[in-house]
């Protein structure tokens, strides 16, 4: 509790939030080239269909964002000619996101710099590293899918489900077994552990520390995207003018929020850093 407290209070204090503000921008104008890698530049390299890759990368928004998400991907998928200079300049700027967060996790370890081989790295895996992930996602959201399709189709889960609607409480049920929800946060926690684990410039060895941090951070990042998401909604119901913008201002808002909660994380890394050290 500590690591948080102190993190929370850098945040503003250290004026981290300029950090989250500068990877919210990145992410803005390498967003739309990422898209562009991800629809037309993987059907180069495998054989595959890249609607999969899209639909786990929307898991990572709320339902607000998502006209605005699914703009950028008509535009994306409405490609003429893209050739292989067209696929490189699209990489060259997606991998902005990873290297404007690479560039952060380095002022919040205290301005620690890198070797220019990770650096390296970050610039030519980031895309090909997060694509993978994102093909996790998906297949283990496939998985859970089913998982719960056999479960539910006993006897015995039929008779539970009857047990909780007598008491009201099936709306409970729902919501622990909704497919979308648990890949959402299971998703978070596996991004966010790959961004920790190598991204961020730490020296700790204990791999459970970071697991620990992935997860809370995951936590926080889940509850955030609920509540952002309600409010959003709430707020276009009550100006129109607003509702018309809400897709692309809750996008951006979004954006900066959940970098802000990961470099949070990232701080609260640095002082268990020095804990482990002791």
């Amino acid at each position: 509790m500590a690591a948080l407290y102190r993190a929370v209070l850098d945040f503003f204090w250290e004026g981290f939030g300029y950090h989250a503000a500068a990877a919210s921008f990145y992410t803005l104008m390498s967003f739309f080239p990422l898209l562009l890698f991800l629809t037309v530049g993987l059907s180069y390299l495998i054989s595959i269909n890249t609607e999969i890759i899209i639909d786990a990368l929307q898991k990572f928004f709320p339902e607000i964002t998502q006209q605005f998400l699914q703009l950028l991907i008509t535009l994306a998928e409405k490609r003429t000619i893209f050739g292989f200079i067209g696929l490189f300049v699209s990489f060259y700027f997606a991998t902005s996101i990873f290297t404007s967060l690479h560039t952060a996790f380095e002022h919040i370890f205290g301005g620690r710099e890198e070797s220019i081989k990770k650096r390296a790295l970050v610039y030519i895996l980031g895309v090909p590293i997060f694509t993978v992930s994102l093909l996790a996602v998906y297949f283990l959201g496939s998985f859970i899918s089913f998982v719960f399709s056999l479960i539910k189709s006993f006897r015995l889960w039929i008779y539970f489900e009857e047990i909780l609607g007598t008491v009201h409480l099936k709306f409970l049920l729902d919501t622990m077994t909704n497919v979308s929800l648990i890949v959402q946060f299971v998703g978070f926690c596996i991004i966010l552990f790959i961004l920790y684990k190598y991204l961020a410039p730490h020296f700790i060895y204990d791999v459970r520390i970071i697991f620990y941090v992935s997860i809370f951070v995951a936590m926080l990042l889940f509850i955030l995207s609920l509540l952002f998401n309600k409010y959003i909604l709430i707020a276009s119901k009550a100006n129109p003018i607003y509702g018309t913008l809400s897709g692309i201002f809750a996008f951006l808002a979004w954006l900066y929020i959940s970098y802000g909660v990961i470099l949070i994380g990232g701080r609260m890394l640095y002082y268990l850093e020095v804990l482990e050290r002791k």
